[in-house]
């Protein structure tokens, strides 16, 4: 626009220029990777500074073209500049130091060349001095916007540090109660087996902590899928067989006044998935659920739905209250759990939250209309076997 502008070919070889500099700048910040060495701080620090220069000498030339719309046209520019450095810079750094060098320059120079077109000596002067107290203003206002900026960036890192200890807080808490737990029934029943080896009652003292230390091993697996660094074996897992060999540990689970009711659809739908974490996620949920109803009659129900064309949709509803808004938000917070002390650990949406999101879906809570909780897992689509022979040999024998 420049060159259409003035004619001048010089134009075209400064906006070809500008654009290849900065972006080979841009590209040499981009694989600078690992400790900073000073021989590339210094090659950072005079690209930076050929590239300002670059931009402000073409500003500064256009400003001693004529008065008028030219003079205009490099005051924009200088402006332009300005407020780029403005934005850029968080902190009394190099790149701040050279863009600032850069402005007080180039806005200079632009002062000086309307200085020089002016024929009056007391309107050169009042514009050379209003410049001046322009660009000192600048200068002040390009520093006091760091420095709050270096104020706001340090409360926010306070601010963040303080949740990260609350959190850190809360973990370590939730952890060293359970696992005192867990080793107080181990402890405690090897020293009554101690106590009597032979006895009749060793049996059942070795069981009971033999099954502590299985929860023990059940809270880590929940730990480590909340952190999403547990191992997964993604495989293709039929529902339909899935929820065949829950029904019986489901029905186990849930007491007498509980009905449960799983509709699982005449053909088959498969996901992309672990197959023992997701039955662990969906006894998880089971569970959450019959807690929810406690000792009130109620029912539960379990779907199986194919949701747009990549996800299915395996969901847990239940009759009962629901969740006030605070505790939907904060549900599947490690360690958050609305039960008494020792009745929960606070792991289990969690948990169900990190398998799902390791195996590329996700977890979503939501009150139904008419009471209860509606748990949806979104879990990525997988053509059965079954599906996938019957396709393949009605392809092979046409009608």
């Amino acid at each position: 626009m420049l060159w259409f502008a003035t004619g001048h070919s010089v134009m075209l070889v400064w906006g070809a220029g500008y654009v290849v500099f900065n972006t080979a700048y841009v590209e040499f910040l981009r694989r600078r990777a690992g400790p900073v060495r000073p021989l590339h701080l210094a090659l950072a620090a005079a690209a930076s500074t050929f590239v300002v220069a670059w931009y402000g000498t073409m500003v500064v030339y256009i400003a001693t073209m004529g008065d008028g719309e030219w003079l205009l046209l490099a005051c924009c520019g200088a402006i332009g500049l300005a407020l780029h450095c403005l934005s850029r810079n968080h902190e009394f750094s190099y790149s701040a130091m050279i863009d600032l060098g850069a402005t007080l320059v180039t806005s200079l120079g632009v002062l000086v060349a309307a200085f020089m077109q002016i024929e009056a000596m007391w309107t050169g002067f009042a514009t050379l001095l209003g410049g001046v107290c322009v660009v000192a203003y600048f200068c002040l206002s390009f520093r006091d916007i760091i420095i709050e900026r270096q104020k706001l960036n340090r409360r926010l890192l306070s601010e963040t540090q303080d949740e990260k200890m609350r959190a850190l807080g809360q973990f370590t808490s939730g952890v060293a109660h359970d696992f005192n737990n867990l080793l107080t029934v181990v402890n405690g029943n090897i020293e009554l087996a101690k106590l009597d080896p032979q006895g009749i009652e060793t049996h059942e003292y070795l069981e009971e902590a033999h099954a502590a230390g299985m929860k023990g091993a059940v809270l880590i697996q929940q730990l480590l899928a909340f952190a999403r660094k547990s191992q997964i074996t993604v495989s293709d897992i039929s529902l339909k067989d899935m929820f065949r060999r829950l029904s019986g540990l489901l029905d186990r689970v849930l007491p007498a006044h509980i009905a449960l009711s799983v509709d699982v659809r005449d053909d088959d739908v498969c996901v992309r998935a672990d197959s023992a974490m997701i039955e662990s996620a969906v006894i998880n949920l089971v569970i959450n659920a019959r807690d929810a109803l406690g000792e009130q009659p109620g029912k539960i129900v379990i779907s199986i739905e194919p949701f747009g064309r990549n996800e299915v949709e395996i969901a847990v509803r239940d009759t009962g209250p629901g969740m006030d808004d605070d505790t939907l938000a904060r549900a599947v917070e490690p360690f958050f759990t609305t039960k008494a002390v020792g009745d929960g650990s606070g792991l289990g949406l969690s948990m169900v939250t990190g398998v799902a999101e390791q195996c590329g879906g996700r977890l979503e809570l939501e009150n139904q209309p008419g009471g209860g909780l509606s748990a949806r897992m979104f879990l990525p689509m997988a053509v059965c076997e079954a599906s996938a022979q019957a396709s393949f040999e009605g392809a092979g024998h046409p009608a």
